[in-house]
Parts: C-alpha cells; structure tokens; sequence
C-alpha cells in the first residue's frame, strides 16, 4: 500500500465480493482507491457467503491494515443484501460504491467530494464510466454516457438505468431512510435510483469518467432468459410502486427481448448505441502505475499467493 503523504476525506467505500470474485481484479480495485492522493476514511468489505481460498486467506491478510472492515454474511444473499447490511457499518455519511472488478480513476473521490461541498443538497453523485475488455490491445476504450443533470436523468429513468452504480458516491442516512438497498436481483442499482427520484432527491452525474468498468461483452451476463424473467419481475415491482410510468413499458418490453436476440443482432444493436463513444484515455499506463507501485497490493499479490501456496 502506498504510505506517502495523503489526504484522508470522510468517506466509506463499499463492495461486496462473493465466490466468483477474482483476487487480481479485486486487488487492482482496492489499489485504485489507495493510490490516490485523497483516500477514503475506511473501505467496507462484504463478503457474501462462501469465497475462494485466495479471496479469502487475503482479505483475511486486509485485517492487519485498519483502512479495512471485514464482515461476513454465512450464505450468499446477493448484492442486495450484502449492500444493505454494509451501508449500516459505514462511519461516514458520504458512502462511495465500488465494484471488485473495477478501476478507480485519478481523483475520483476528491472530484465528487468537491461536488457534495459544493451543491450540499445533493443526495447522490455518479458519472460517465470507461468499459473495457482486455488491456492488452490497441482497441480504443468506450465512454459509456449517462445524463448529466436532474431533468435529463428523471426522462432517461423511464426506460434505461440513468447512473452507473459503481460510480456513485451518496449519502449513507438518506440512502436508509428511502428503504436502502432491496434483494431485486440485477436490478438493485436500478430499483433504489427510481425510488430516490419518485423522492425527489438530488442526483447528478459528472460528465468525466471516474471509473473504469471490466466488461467481456456488450451486454456481459445480461443476456438469456433468466435475466429477461428478472428483468419482468422488476418491471411488474416498478410498475406496483409507480416507479415507472405505463408509457415506458413498450421501452422495458424492447429490453427484454433483446435479452433474447442473438450476438450477431446485439453487435448491430451496440454500433447504433448513443450511449456509448469511443475514447483515446491511456488507461493502460494507469493501471501500470498502480501495478508498479512497490507498495501496491498489486506488486506484492504474486509473492502472496506463492507464500499461500494458493
């Protein structure tokens, strides 16, 4: 871990990790965080149910640095729950999602932290996301874009998720007070941003992206019938909640059939995708920064599992 001179911000980072975390992605996660010339207060870990025995003989390493807070569901609940039960052990009101297979870019906390001071109304803070498929190519990444201001976010609502999940940073009490957190499977990001608009909170997205997502394909595990029966499901919740208005339902019925298409199709769905632009961000020389920092997690994870006999 990088132990230079930094600043501390009262924030509490929170993921969930659960068996089919990969211990390098999560360890590259954690450093993109620690690196950073403003870190987090503490980092929340949820592990939900059963691990590897690499994920877990390290995380059970993480304990020796007191950034970490460890906590343990006995059986996998989904990321709903998990994330239920981190926001209660977070100290800080100011909470910041990360996934375990994502990259924080430069400044990512101080950027939406200045923000929060900025505009103290704000309930909650994302903003545009890198995908990314392999780092070891020359294919430009793709800025994956979501509507920047409150009235552009309410219209996009009604038929796509308007906020990239693992780049929200959102206040922990009114997260709470709203219901926090539901076990609504693939959808609980989608799910707690319709309730917080039908309750008029605040949200914003920044136009910059400043997180990296790891993504196989266009739509990674979103495809199939058994997400297309989930997505129905929430569809049939949102509707019984006036989450959603009737007029969007044409829109989630087009999205649950393409749930069901074919690749070939997907690959000219994803060509005509506004949502999605090319972008020349050097991100591979940022993430050898991380993994070449001496004091990274990500220099060390190698002795590690060799020490572990992993």
């Amino acid at each position: 871990m990088n132990k230079k001179a930094c600043k501390i911000l009262p924030i509490s980072c929170l993921c969930s990790i659960y068996f089919n975390t990969e211990i390098n992605d999560f360890v590259l996660a954690i450093d993109s965080l620690l690196i950073q010339d403003y870190k987090p207060e503490e980092i929340i870990i949820i592990v939900d149910g059963l691990v590897s025995k690499d994920i877990f003989k390290f995380i059970n390493y993480l304990k020796n640095y007191s950034i970490f807070k460890i906590y343990f569901l006995e059986k996998n609940e989904g990321l709903g729950n998990a994330l239920k039960l981190g926001l209660t052990k977070c100290k800080n009101n100011l909470v910041a999602r990360f996934d375990t297979d994502d990259i924080n870019l430069k400044g990512r906390l101080k950027i939406q932290y200045d923000l929060f001071k900025k505009i103290p109304n704000a309930s909650i803070i994302g903003s545009n996301i890198i995908e990314y498929k392999n780092l070891n190519t020359k294919e430009k990444y793709i800025i994956k874009k979501v509507p920047i201001k409150l009235n552009s976010i309410k219209n996009y609502s009604i038929y796509r998720n308007p906020i990239n999940h693992p780049t929200v940073i959102f206040k922990k009490n009114e997260i709470i007070n709203l219901g926090s957190y539901r076990n609504i499977k693939y959808f609980e990001d989608y799910d707690l941003w319709l309730r917080s608009l039908k309750n008029k909170m605040m949200i914003i997205n920044i136009e910059e992206p400043l997180v990296a997502m790891k993504r196989e394909t266009y739509l990674s595990n979103r495809k199939g019938i058994k997400y297309a029966i989930y997505e129905l499901i929430f569809i049939k919740k949102a509707l019984e909640e006036n989450l959603i208005i009737k007029k969007s339902i044409p829109f989630f019925i087009i999205r649950v059939i393409i749930r069901l298409i074919p690749n070939p199709i997907i690959a000219i769905i994803k060509l005509l995708d506004q949502q999605r632009n090319l972008t020349d961000i050097n991100l591979i020389k940022y993430i050898n920064d991380i993994k070449n920092n001496p004091k990274s997690f990500s220099s060390m994870i190698s002795k590690f599992i060799i020490d572990n006999k992993l």
